[in-house]
């Protein structure tokens, strides 16, 4: 146990070394451009399958009023004195409607142009908003690197000397250890507090739990998953 706690202690410069760089304002800043720029690219999908829609209407509209604008021109061009009364309202009614038509398509049109200047612009929108946060994670992952760098002497010589004392531990508790410190649980082994108390997260432990203690010098807790000793 005591060289098991001399492991830790030295780990926990180790650990503070780890936190350090995890904590810095860079990553962090880079956690959010990464972000954002994964919502940039959600959206500029999103943009290309709305665009390929308001093209396909476009294509329909164009289509509907070809025709519509076909039957108009064919009417006008039609010999209306051979027609009668009768044929001559047909035709008048007919030909309101097709007008009718064409300035509905016109106005559909119309909107499906300005949904396209929209879209475009929201696209572009995106792209500057990708473009800028990839730049910027650019400069912040320099800065980690940095970082990382000016630490890394430090941690390997950490490391080396972390390498000395786990010869002095038994190995499956060392490879328990190192499990449950991979999972980001640090400390990994307390001291019991009190009578029957995690040293960590101050649940109580079962009476079952105590006399595995007191028998074997170290057990699990329940609810944290650390080691327990008792000093």
């Amino acid at each position: 146990m005591e060289n098991l706690l001399k492991y830790q202690n030295l780990d926990n410069e180790l650990f503070k070394i780890e936190q350090k760089l995890s904590s810095s304002p860079y990553r962090k800043k880079a956690n959010e451009l990464t972000t954002i720029a994964k919502k940039s690219q959600i959206r500029s999908t999103e943009l290309e399958a709305e665009a390929e829609k308001v093209l396909a209407d476009i294509s329909d509209i164009k289509e509907k009023y070809a025709i519509n604008k076909k039957k108009l021109d064919e009417m006008l061009g039609g010999k209306l004195e051979k027609m009668s009364m009768e044929e001559l309202e047909k035709a008048n009614a007919l030909k309101g409607k097709i007008a009718s038509n064409l300035n509905i398509l016109e106005k559909l049109l119309q909107k499906a142009a300005e949904n396209v200047n929209r879209i475009l612009a929201d696209f572009n929108k995106a792209k500057k908003t990708f473009d800028d946060a990839r730049n910027q994670f650019a400069i912040c992952k320099q800065k980690i690197d940095e970082e990382t760098k000016a630490l890394e002497p430090e941690k390997e010589k950490i490391r080396k000397q972390l390498e000395v004392l786990e010869k002095d531990v038994e190995p499956n508790l060392m490879a328990e250890y190192k499990k449950k410190r991979a999972d980001n649980i640090f400390p990994v082994i307390v001291p019991l507090e009190g009578e029957n108390f995690c040293g960590r997260c101050r649940m109580e432990l079962p009476k079952v739990a105590i006399s595995r203690l007191k028998e074997k010098g170290i057990i699990t807790c329940e609810h944290c998953k650390r080691f327990i000793y008792k000093k």
